[in-house]
């Protein structure tokens, strides 16, 4: 019997048609063995400060998902005081002083419990950050979130845990307060592929060096669930080729998919009808609201 099923999947930018048992079947011996042997490498390099290829994929992954999840919503900017659009907040935060510390440092003394922070008193659940050093050698994170947080919050539980580590105590000795500017906050917003930017911004590996510790991570709903996938009907092939027709899509051919892209930028989940819009639409929210089962204790 012949199970094999041709699939869509949906990104940010773009739809990517494979066949359900062709990709397996499709590798050679090399290629599989390849593919075991840099999951070994992975497990080894885990925690090695190195930025594996099949890490910058999950990465890619938990970034695309964010995207997808975050919808726009209205607030009053705090520093102009004028109403404006929001959809990511992109944070950064930084270590002063000269005392350099690993990746392991950070996560320990500082990250996890800002991770903490944010999950339990603001009330956040979708997040990816990561790791990167200064060219002179210092740790600092970026964060990226669809939540909205009051930058002066951000400043004071940042500066408050950098304190408790006694990663203040030579900016005190020059200025006398603790009130270092150790976080950055800003909206991203006015990119026409906020996916691929963020991605990007991500995934620099050349701002990483040797370390020992995590260097990302995201949150629970977005490393449990994969990309909306469903079957290739007839009647998504005909929509797709009227666009291809008419010069609104480009094809993509690979070995083992087809990539196709929108020329036009509008909303790639248009291509969809309106039964597969609402089960998209139930999907994400599912992402938004997810829980991990029997699960006694979630990491940040």
């Amino acid at each position: 019997m012949d199970n094999t099923r041709m699939l869509l999947q949906v990104r940010t930018d773009c739809l990517i048609t494979y066949n359900s048992t062709a990709y397996r079947l499709s590798l050679t011996d090399l290629q599989i063995h390849k593919m075991q042997l840099a999951i070994q490498e992975a497990k080894k390099t885990q925690y090695s400060g190195e930025f594996s290829v099949g890490a910058k994929k999950r990465i890619g992954r938990a970034i695309d998902l964010l995207v997808q999840i975050s919808k726009p919503v209205y607030g009053v900017n705090e520093v102009t005081g004028k109403r404006q659009k929001h959809t990511l907040s992109f944070i950064t935060l930084t270590v002063p002083g000269q005392r350099i510390i690993s990746a392991k440092e950070g996560y320990e003394l500082l990250l996890k419990h800002f991770i903490q922070w944010l999950r339990r008193t603001k009330k956040i659940n979708s997040y990816v950050w990561k790791a990167e050093f200064q060219k002179r050698g210092q740790l600092h994170y970026h964060i990226t979130t669809p939540s909205w947080i009051h930058y002066q919050e951000i400043k004071d539980k940042w500066n408050n845990l950098l304190r408790a580590s006694h990663l203040l105590d030579e900016y005190f000795e020059s200025h006398q307060h603790y009130n270092a500017n150790s976080t950055d906050v800003h909206e991203v917003r006015n990119i026409d592929n906020l996916a691929a930017y963020l991605k990007k911004e991500f995934c620099k590996s050349i701002q990483n060096q040797k370390t020992v510790g995590k260097l990302w991570d995201c949150s629970i709903n977005l490393k449990d669930n994969k990309y909306f996938t469903i079957e290739y009907s007839y009647n998504l092939l005909t929509k797709i080729y009227e666009d291809l027709k008419a010069g609104k899509m480009e094809k993509i051919e690979l070995e083992q998919c087809n990539i196709y892209k929108p020329t036009d930028k509008k909303n790639i989940q248009n291509i969809l009808d309106l039964k597969q819009i609402t089960e998209y639409n139930e999907y994400l929210q599912h992402i938004r609201n997810y829980e991990r089962v029997n699960n006694k204790k979630t990491k940040p």
